[in-house]
């Protein structure tokens, strides 16, 4: 007949000590009644920072719809200023442009807005928008502002102080 500690752990014959409940140093006391008043201490703080429940499970999405969604069309460098060198990549659709942390890409001057402008692909075509911007959006060195132009490959853009060279795929 085997051989098991308090915490239900099997043993060799031999032993006198569970290696398992040894080894994270944790000795339950005789009996199971012991066993059902253990509990989970927390700190207050932890409790009060804790995230909130899911809504619903987790749904698994298929590596093709991923894919699909999210093909590579093009990208801007950073060609001034902290970010220069700088590279994002833009995806089929729209593509925010702008200060905000949620922007997909996410610039780091004062003189973007947050939500600054929009390149947005389609049916083989590149859109640059100014989404109502502070400074304006500009393009290949021109000082009138764009509302909303067609990019080709190798554009010069500037969004207030900073300037980005687009490139097609």
């Amino acid at each position: 007949m085997p051989k098991f500690c308090n915490n239900g752990h099997q043993m060799e014959d031999s032993w006198q000590l569970c290696p398992y409940c040894q080894r994270t140093g944790y000795q339950s006391p005789r009996g199971a009644a012991s066993l059902a008043q253990t509990h989970l201490e927390t700190d207050s703080l932890a409790q009060t920072q804790a995230a909130p429940p899911l809504a619903g499970p987790r749904k698994t999405v298929l590596l093709s719809e991923a894919i699909r969604k999210t093909a590579l069309v093009g990208w801007v460098v950073v060609m001034d200023g902290d970010q220069k060198g700088e590279d994002f990549r833009l995806h089929e659709g729209p593509n925010t442009i702008g200060s905000a942390p949620d922007s997909d890409i996410v610039l780091k001057d004062q003189t973007v807005s947050a939500k600054h402008a929009s390149i947005r692909y389609k049916d083989g075509k590149f859109f640059l928008s100014d989404l109502d911007s502070s400074n304006g959006t500009f393009l290949n060195g021109l000082d009138e502002c764009v509302a909303r132009v067609e990019l080709n490959d190798a554009d010069i853009l500037r969004l207030g102080a900073v300037t980005l060279k687009f490139k097609a795929l």
